[in-house]
């Protein structure tokens, strides 16, 4: 009888797990201005300024429900993932705490250094706090939900603030971060004991984040502001997002109480931006993952990276986030992705710069799946 050959050559198998930072999109953070002081049984919250939670029940243990942190938290965890079910859509909450002695709420942030939290909602609905929040995030890979209850955004008009001594008219806050083309979310939402912004940052995380447009939505425990068509077309006009009521020629029959915009003060859609952060945070894990796997500098390599991050987009694909392939109306296959490692010599000749930085360069197209906003419906009809 012959030798076992597993005697002699051992195999250890090990899966290479692709790192996925989906739970980053998961999580959610709220920004307050409050001092131990107006928290319950004498606590401190943390000296770092941040403190996460799972639940709203653990916030309930230190703030009381009269605070402003703790009705926020309640909306955020209102949202449910289904109906039926009593799984919050966020998965963890971080409360970060602005001190009085923090100028504005940008200093506040860079002293917490808080990051991994990809919505981010603040409570405070000062012009000056949330143009002060917008600005902190202009540059990163997150997106800020504030809240706005002036009436000159309805009516886009200015607004007369004290300057000094002297009282002088300025934009009102939606119109400043339109011209600004400023990358953050801002509602409207009359009453200032809910917090809208709160209630849709939470919905963005559920199961697949950018699966939600932020427009169509019923958020739970939100009254609804009632607008007149004028208020819309000017909270339309500032990219603003609304509660509100879409009524049809029937009457109640045909009324159904929604979420209104789904736009960026930028004028990006919300879904969009989503979509693309997460195509590029993960891209660049899968990356991180294949070189940490020691990979060589040549077109093994490279075949190894473009299976890698070729992964990324199926699975994006898979979720509904990316087109799927279709054919053309000339017969031709239309992808909805593609991505190509180019070869160790087409770099070498293409891009000399690079390949003195053995770095592998990589071509990738998307089609983002966009959610549907309107129909039009053509009826031919016989008597």
């Amino acid at each position: 009888m012959g030798t076992n050959i597993d005697n002699i050559i051992v195999v250890n198998e090990q899966e290479i797990i692709q790192t996925s930072i989906d739970g980053y999109f998961k999580n959610l953070a709220i920004v307050g201005r409050f001092e131990n002081s107006s928290l319950l049984n004498s606590y401190s919250f943390s000296p770092m300024g941040v403190e996460e939670f799972e639940s709203l029940s653990a916030i309930g243990e230190i703030f009381p429900t009269t605070h402003q942190v703790y009705k926020c938290a309640k909306d955020v965890f209102a949202q449910k993932v289904n109906t039926g079910m009593n799984k919050s859509a966020v998965e963890k909450v971080a409360i970060c705490q602005v001190l009085n002695t923090d100028s504005n709420i940008e200093e506040a942030l860079v002293r917490i250094g808080y990051s991994d939290a990809y919505h981010w909602v603040l409570i405070s609905n000062n012009d000056d706090d949330i143009d002060s929040f917008v600005e902190y995030f202009a540059d990163k890979r997150k997106i800020p939900h504030v809240q706005t209850n002036e009436k000159e955004v309805l009516s886009n008009e200015k607004v007369v603030k004290q300057v000094g001594e002297e009282q002088v008219e300025v934009d009102n806050i939606a119109k400043l971060l339109r011209d600004k083309n400023a990358k953050a979310v801002v509602y409207y939402h009359a009453l200032t004991d809910e917090f809208l912004n709160g209630a849709m940052g939470s919905i963005h995380c559920f199961n697949r984040p950018g699966k939600i447009a932020g427009v169509f939505d019923k958020p739970s425990g939100i009254t609804q502001d009632d607008l007149t068509d004028n208020q819309k077309s000017n909270l339309d006009k500032n990219c603003v997002n609304y509660y509100t009521a879409y009524i049809g020629q029937a009457g109640k029959y045909q009324t159904r109480v929604l979420t209104a915009g789904g736009f960026m003060s930028n004028g990006d859609e919300i879904q969009q931006q989503v979509i693309l952060d997460r195509i590029i945070l993960n891209l660049q894990s899968a990356g991180m993952d294949a070189l940490e796997m020691k990979i060589p500098y040549d077109d093994r390599g490279g075949s190894i990276l473009e299976g890698k991050l070729k992964a990324v987009l199926r699975q994006l694909q898979n979720e509904e986030l990316i087109a799927e392939d279709s054919l053309a109306d000339d017969g031709t296959l239309k992808k909805g992705q593609t991505l190509q490692v180019l070869s160790r010599e087409t770099v070498k000749q293409q891009y000399p710069s690079k390949f003195a930085e053995k770095c592998f360069v990589v071509k990738a197209t998307a089609e983002l799946a966009l959610n549907a906003k309107k129909v039009e419906i053509n009826l031919v009809y016989q008597a």
